[in-house]
């Protein structure tokens, strides 16, 4: 049959419907065919000799290579079919003689394959790097390239112990190459995956890799190094030095002649944010615009989650689930597991604040479980929100889960990592009657460098200081708002809400009420109903204690909050002061 078929002509093929012409072509000014079913295709092509196969395959590589030119790179993906499957079949016929031309043009077409597929469809990319590493064995010129770049992919994918294994070997390569610029280069994404897995050690990484990159002449490397410089600056609360770090980045591409860097000026926008300017709110749209029209598909996704943190900030939690959501489709239409788990936990924070609690916690359990198999940080939010959830919801909590939690933040040396950690910490050992643990978690806390600038700082800062007065231990609470500056919208209320709390600590009735009314009003405008609820819970409990009317409407409000949360604790207390009202009236 195939012998019979090869000496038809194609409109003879195609009058017998066994091929058809495509209405359009692939190749400017070729007539382009394919076959009415897969399985004359099948057949066909399983009828021809193996060698006869890999020498049609060859021929065929060859063909679009002088038919594409200059546009060889837009068809790698399937030039590496043809290559790769003249390879195999070359083998499988014993013609080794063959091989190694046909192993380079794969390793090539496999490489291309991937580097473009990388910002679309990360699967797509991992699996083209990781079959041209099979190609490319120990000792290869090519492997420690090949190893960074299927590195990138995995980290991606959210596969961080693996990606840093690969990193470590091509580094370990570019060193005893003496390729100092690629060993930069190989030490600044390094130190974003150890970032990722709450190591530490990025920190030296990063430094390791500016030291190097600053002694060779300046390029694209030295840029991104300084850009990741910013954001681990930024993580770690100095957010001057941040700026700093991105302006840097910035200049350098502008002096060099780069394309702007959007992880730059996505980087400078977020500490501008966090410092109160919210025209970084701008930069950060901007430079996610930059890095979707540049095909960054790894960018853009770390800036959606930065957007949603900084939008937080500024305008509440509700308007932070926008970018939350836009983020994770991105995500998800292109594979970027990795980046979506980040972006789903700091979800699950802002639908707490949302008092959106049942739904936090539906999501929160499969999260989990793949934060921890993935050896992603991004399980200590998870945490965070599943123990101060568990606590509100007068569930059984574990003294074990609030230890390891700490642990695993204080390794990261992470100031928002410590103060998410320690205050649902906290929380659980005064709920299990442990208030001197609870007292020392705190106290670290207090004393730890760079937290108090940290939003996450201010987000748990009114818990905290209602944790500790319930301690009646007034001096340390007071000492846990020294030093926060009221700089944006989230510090400048939580601030208001632990005056409010200071004063009915001590017994100021006449001027906590009024204040908690005013942190009412402050946390309805901006959205977090948590918050919302306490604060007309404390204003009522004062007008009870002053024996003032108007305890019953906020008393009675606060209620409906607190039971729509599941929030069983604090809405006995707010029915047991309601009862107290209506036995009074």
């Amino acid at each position: 049959m195939a012998s019979g078929t090869e000496r038809l002509p194609l409109h003879e093929l195609a009058r017998k419907e066994l091929v058809r012409p495509a209405r359009t072509s692939s190749m400017l000014g070729e007539q382009e065919y394919g076959f009415w079913h897969l399985l004359v295709r099948d057949v066909c092509y399983a009828q021809i000799p193996r060698s006869s196969r890999a020498a049609r395959h060859r021929a065929a590589a060859g063909w679009i290579e002088r038919q594409a030119g200059e546009r060889v790179d837009d068809l790698s993906d399937v030039l590496a079919h043809h290559y790769v499957e003249a390879l195999e079949l070359t083998r499988a016929a014993g013609e080794e003689a063959d091989t190694p031309a046909l192993e380079a043009a794969s390793r090539r077409y496999l490489a291309l394959a991937g580097e473009r597929a990388l910002s679309i469809d990360v699967a797509s990319a991992e699996a083209s790097f990781a079959r041209a590493l099979e190609l490319t064995p120990a000792g290869h010129p090519e492997r420690a390239d090949l190893l960074e770049r299927w590195a990138q992919a995995a980290e991606q994918q959210g596969r961080l112990p693996e990606a840093r294994a690969a990193l470590e070997e091509a580094l370990a390569l570019y060193r005893s190459d003496g390729a100092t610029v690629a060993a930069g280069r190989t030490l600044t994404t390094l130190s974003r995956v150890l970032h990722r897995a709450g190591d530490g050690r990025s920190r030296d990484r990063i430094s390791e890799a500016l030291q190097l990159l600053e002694a060779e002449e300046p390029g694209p490397e030295l840029v991104s190094a300084y850009a990741a410089l910013a954001g681990l600056r930024g993580v770690n609360a100095a957010y001057a030095e941040a700026i700093a770090a991105a302006d840097r980045a910035l200049q350098l591409a502008e002096t060099l002649g780069l394309p702007e860097p959007a992880r730059a000026l996505g980087y400078r926008g977020g500490g501008r944010a966090t410092l109160g300017e919210p025209e970084g709110l701008a930069d950060m749209r901007r430079a996610l615009a930059l890095a979707v029209e540049q095909g960054m598909g790894g960018e853009a996704a770390i800036l959606y989650n930065n957007l949603a943190f900084a939008t937080w900030q500024h305008q509440g939690p509700s308007p932070a689930l926008e970018p939350c959501a836009e983020g994770l489709n991105f995500c998800e239409r292109r594979g970027i597991a990795g980046m979506a788990l980040a972006i789903a936990a700091t979800r699950l924070t802002f639908l707490v604040a949302c008092g959106r609690s049942e739904k936090a916690l539906v999501i929160a359990h499969p999260l989990a479980e793949k934060a921890l198999a993935a050896g992603d940080s991004a399980i200590i939010e998870v945490r965070c929100v599943q123990l101060s959830l568990g606590v509100e919801r007068g569930e059984n909590a574990d003294a074990a889960d609030a230890e390891q939690l700490v642990v695993i933040a204080r390794e990261t040396g992470e100031p928002q990592h410590i103060a998410q950690a320690f205050a649902p910490a906290a929380r659980v050992m005064v709920a299990l009657g442990h208030g001197e643990r609870a007292k020392t978690f705190i106290e670290e806390l207090e004393r730890t460098d760079g937290t108090r600038p940290d939003p996450y700082y201010a987000a748990v800062l009114p818990q905290l200081v209602r944790c500790v007065v319930a301690l009646d231990e007034s001096p340390l609470a007071s000492s846990l708002i020294v030093g926060v500056e009221p700089r944006t919208p989230l510090q400048q209320h939580a601030l208001a809400a632990c005056r409010a709390v200071l004063a009915e600590g001590a017994g100021d009735y006449a001027s906590a009420a009024p204040a908690y009314a005013e942190v009412a009003k402050r946390w309805r405008q901006f959205g977090d109903v948590p918050e919302l609820a306490y604060a007309l819970l404390g204003q009522g409990r004062c007008l009870v204690a002053l024996g003032t009317p108007g305890a019953a409407g906020a008393l009675s409000e606060a209620r409906e909050l607190f039971s729509a949360m599941g929030y069983a604790p604090a809405l006995d207390e707010t029915a047991a002061l309601l009862q107290r009202v209506v036995a009074t009236t």
